[in-house]
């Protein structure tokens, strides 16, 4: 995926019943290219996260994508995106394998074998277990690594670290610093752990 790609916000706004979740966001993701979406819950990130991914529409505004300054339409914009957040479902009865085998028949991998993502996520031997079985933790480390093997401009994370230890947090974040490549990262988050380290902060609600 060639050319420089930009996401534009102009006079976003999303109101539910006669209230403004948020309203009037400006903003260029590819002049900034790390930003994180900061709030309490309930504030509107991981909405805000799902009109930026065209996945839902605002209230008032638009959101522009582009690459090479030449706009592109909505309906493509799915094609540059990989994302992960706490409502992305694996299939339970699939064992990790097969998850990412399943996962990597529609996606192009950044890395190149299967074999290497799981060992680099230190779940290689829970590869065969079934992901039914898994703790909430082992299932973000493996839904957060689909993301970021995932070939894609824009990188997506909602709250990536939610449900591990300080540890397996630190590998996480470390492996997104890593692999992010010059990718355009998006990450909601109220956790200081995650947002800290981003140079540009979109704060929503009372954050």
């Amino acid at each position: 995926m060639s050319g420089s790609f930009d996401i534009a916000l102009k006079g976003i706004g999303k109101k539910f019943n006669r209230n403004w979740l948020f309203k009037d966001l400006e903003l260029s993701l590819g002049e900034h290219k790390k930003v994180a979406l900061v709030g309490t819950n309930g504030s509107g990130k991981s909405t805000l996260l799902r009109i930026i991914a065209a996945q839902t529409s605002p209230s008032a505004g638009k959101v522009q994508y582009f690459i090479d300054g030449k706009k592109i339409p909505q309906d493509q914009v799915y094609q540059h995106i990989s994302w992960m957040g706490p409502y992305i479902e694996v299939f339970p009865e699939l064992t990790l394998e097969e998850q990412f085998r399943l996962h990597f028949k529609f996606k192009t991998p950044l890395l190149p074998s299967i074999e290497e993502m799981i060992k680099v996520l230190d779940l290689w031997e829970d590869k065969d277990k079934l992901l039914n079985y898994y703790s909430s933790g082992m299932l973000q480390r493996a839904k957060v690594g689909m993301a970021i093997f995932t070939q894609s401009k824009v990188l997506m994370l909602d709250e990536p670290t939610s449900n591990m230890d300080k540890d397996n947090a630190r590998k996480i974040l470390d492996l997104i610093d890593q692999y992010l490549g010059d990718r355009i990262l998006i990450m909601a988050s109220n956790m200081e752990r995650e947002y800290e380290p981003i140079p540009f902060k979109l704060k929503l609600g009372r954050a």
